[in-house]
């Protein structure tokens, strides 16, 4: 039996992504895992800033990670502001707790613990969106 070959890709692939890489034999791997030796050509198909917020995610940790910008520093520096402004002028937002304690605050302002895999992102959205509607 011969090991096909590895394509080290940011996830989520793509549906169209994955078939493509499929078809031409290649085994799929996380781009996070690629060895150090690996040089790992970042994507340009990933979103912009305003997709990236718009998606739930925050904009001061733009780019996604295996992706290259598709926006310019001054969208980016905007984003990150809009975003520190609509979380109460960015005194709470939630970026200094641990994911612990983004746990342990969202069960307690929402009732109900998100899934124990929930990423960092992910839980902070879910933190300042519960603290913007306080």
């Amino acid at each position: 039996m011969t090991e096909k070959p590895i394509a080290y890709e940011p996830h989520p692939v793509s549906p169209e992504r994955k078939a493509e890489l499929v078809a031409a034999g290649f085994k799929i791997v996380d781009a996070v895992y690629a060895p150090k030796s690996e040089t790992v050509a970042l994507r340009e198909d990933g979103p912009t800033v305003e997709e990236y917020v718009a998606a739930g995610y925050l904009a001061a940790n733009y780019p996604p990670s295996g992706y290259a910008s598709r926006s310019t520093p001054d969208e980016i520096a905007a984003a990150i502001a809009a975003q520190a402004g609509a979380n109460g002028g960015g005194t709470d937002t939630g970026i200094d707790l641990s994911d612990e304690q983004l746990h342990a605050a969202i069960k307690a302002a929402a009732g109900k613990a998100p899934h124990p895999k929930t990423g960092r992102d992910k839980l902070l959205a879910q933190y300042n969106a519960l603290k913007a509607a306080e």
